[in-house]
């Protein structure tokens, strides 16, 4: 396959008494955009399926722009087009084929069904409903049937199977989804150094970390700044850091307490690590996705809303590693932060049970081993 991305090719060693190794199987990815933290996620998925005897590739339409991290997995980055993957594909020759495509990406349709044709394992990775409406019985439909005709179906977490009827149970596999802590740096400064470096002058910091832009402010950052806007107290500040924040709501801010850094990439992803050491309390009123595993990870608690929130919302216990306060109720969100940020001890409990229950519950070697088990699954069942 031709990389626009690094490629590394891996050769199975010779096996002892000078015979050569069995072959390798080939898993082959087809994803929409590659976002810069799913590039460490692919490099550990790629590392050990080798180890398992397999080889690991990805093609996509699209990589952020913004990653800084070098593919060690083959990568094929090209437009979708039916004819064009179908030829990505037999070239090739993949043992499996795993789809991460949306329902709105219109070579789903195609290329699902000529796997099917060609003889060639397929499965989904998949929240197996689109959880923003959960409720909308024409789209469910749809997903219905594409779990019907695949192969197999990894899913994000062990309460989607909620979704899946139990004659579909068997070719059911949960990777929980999560981001490779591997990668993540060691940071020795203290919080107040690095608050002094990044010119923060708060005692306290709540830190708000996600795309905003993109997703259409469903992550709510207006509700902190609204929060923090009429918050009569200099000892503790907000600091925002992610993409597309308007400057509507630049405009809300109150700059004596809050902060815009902007996007933060680095290729060691030392600065946005020095940003979640830095902070006390992390806080994503809606949709928290996959910064809440990072804040975890850092031993942030996490202070959220009730609401259509994501697969990642299932690590959050209430009470136990962070709040989870009534959807839209600004009060309710406010007390919680403020009786986080004014009891110390409270939160260092919090903070200690949010980075054991992320490291039980979301390693990155749990979520490839669902990966493995479903691809040694499809090729049990294919007799290949």
């Amino acid at each position: 396959m031709a990389s626009a991305g690094s490629v590394i090719e891996s050769v199975a060693p010779p096996e002892k008494g000078g015979q050569s190794a069995a072959p390798r199987k080939r898993v082959l990815l087809i994803s929409n955009r590659v976002m810069h933290y799913r590039v460490s996620v692919y490099n550990y998925f790629w590392r050990h399926f080798q180890e398992n005897g397999w080889e690991f590739a990805v093609l996509s339409n699209e990589l952020q722009r913004q990653n800084q991290n070098q593919c060690q997995f083959e990568f094929v980055e090209k437009p979708f087009s039916f004819s064009g993957y179908r030829a990505e594909i037999r070239k090739f020759k993949p043992d499996a084929v795993i789809l991460f495509l949306h329902m709105k990406d219109r070579i789903l349709w195609p290329l699902i069904h000529w796997l099917k044709l060609a003889g060639i394992p397929v499965a989904l990775w998949t929240k197996a409903r689109n959880l923003d409406d959960p409720d909308n019985r024409i789209r469910n439909a749809f997903f219905d049937y594409l779990h019907f005709i695949s192969d197999g179906l990894i899913l994000y977490t062990e309460s989607l199977k909620r979704f899946i009827p139990d004659r579909h149970r068997r070719k059911v596999f949960v990777a929980n989804n999560t981001i490779n802590f591997e990668d993540f740096p060691a940071i020795a400064e203290s919080k107040d150094q690095i608050k002094r470096d990044l010119r923060i002058p708060f005692e306290k910091v709540v830190l708000f970390a996600g795309r905003i832009g993109e997703e259409k402010n469903r992550k709510k950052v207006d509700h902190l700044i609204d929060l923090f806007r009429d918050l009569d107290r200099l000892d503790a500040g907000l600091v925002i850091v992610g993409s597309g924040l308007s400057h509507e709501l630049r405009a809300r801010m109150n700059p004596a307490n809050t902060f815009y850094l902007g996007e933060v990439h680095d290729p060691e992803n030392r600065q946005i690590s020095r940003i979640f050491t830095m902070a006390d309390i992390c806080s994503i009123p809606g949709h928290v996705g996959l910064g809440l595993n990072q804040a975890f990870f850092w031993g942030l608690p996490m202070v959220t809303e009730h609401g259509n929130q994501p697969p990642e919302i299932e690590y959050l216990h209430d009470g136990e590693n962070g709040f989870i306060v009534p959807e839209d109720d600004r009060t309710a969100l406010r007390d919680r932060l403020l009786f986080l940020l004014d009891n110390n001890v409270e939160r260092q409990r919090m903070s200690a049970n949010a980075r054991r229950d992320i490291l039980a519950h979301a390693s990155i070697d749990g979520m490839f081993q669902g990966f493995l088990s479903c691809v040694s699954y499809l090729t049990r069942e294919a007799g290949s």
